[in-house]
């Protein structure tokens, strides 16, 4: 743009007034030559970090791995097909230091002394039906059969334990000589009373070993009776199979 100045001495001067880009087009006054400056002035700013600062958001977030649970496996105790029942069993040899079978009386002697330990002798009178001879046997032989309880006792972990009712059971030892024989069935669990109840629920054991209802809790009650025959059975055979200490003659 061109402006004319008369001057006091008469003459015109012609003077170009810069008007920033304000002319006739306009154009806004911080066009594409200041937008370039802008961007300019940006990237040097730009300490690397890009739209998302550094967050990585815009960059696909790696998958975290499907964790993938075991089924659960239930607890199946002993079973016997024929009788339908949960039952443990099995014939234990009785041998002396020198490999000989053991007398039959001396076996009976031995669980006896077992039944004492294991239940006290005064309740071990109100356990047992049978405590003699077997007349039906083909040789001799003796048959004791308890019909006993004992606590059920729940080991969530190595530190914790608590009693959830009770365990019923029948337990048979039949002695010959050199041998006897066991069998624990009719299991059956006695859940705690509750209140306004004179007794507890019974559950049998085959029950609990096929319902689809509560297999975890069932599980924790067949696994608590499976310890308990178990250590039962070794300590019956342990007393069975340990003779009295021979001391030597005094001279």
């Amino acid at each position: 743009m061109l402006v004319l100045f008369i001057m006091g001495s008469g003459s015109v001067q012609a003077q170009e007034w810069d008007t920033g880009g304000w002319g006739d087009s306009g154009s806004d006054p911080w066009g594409e030559e200041s937008e370039d400056t802008s961007a300019k002035a940006d990237s040097a700013f730009d300490p690397g970090w890009g739209d998302d600062f550094g967050f990585g958001m815009d960059e696909e977030k790696e998958e975290e791995p499907e964790i993938i649970r075991a089924p659960y496996v239930r607890f199946v105790p002993p079973y016997d097909t024929v009788y339908e029942l949960v039952t443990y069993e099995g014939v234990v040899n009785v041998l002396d230091a020198d490999g000989y079978e053991v007398e039959i009386d001396t076996i009976m002697f031995r669980a006896n002394q077992w039944l004492e330990e294991e239940f006290g002798k005064k309740k071990l009178k109100n356990f047992l039906t049978s405590n003699d001879v077997n007349s039906n046997a083909s040789e001799l032989e003796y048959k004791i059969i308890v019909n006993g309880k004992f606590p059920c006792i729940v080991k969530p972990n190595e530190f914790t334990q608590y009693q959830d009712g009770e365990i019923q059971f029948r337990m048979e030892i039949r002695i010959r000589d050199g041998r006897y024989r066991y069998k624990v069935n009719n299991l059956v669990h006695i859940a705690p009373v509750r209140v306004n109840e004179k007794e507890g629920i019974a559950t049998y054991f085959e029950y609990l070993m096929k319902s689809q209802n509560d297999v975890r809790g069932g599980d924790v009650i067949l696994k608590s009776a499976d310890r308990k025959i178990n250590e039962m059975i070794a300590a019956l055979e342990k007393k069975c199979k340990t003779g009295p200490v021979l001391e030597e003659d005094e001279w």
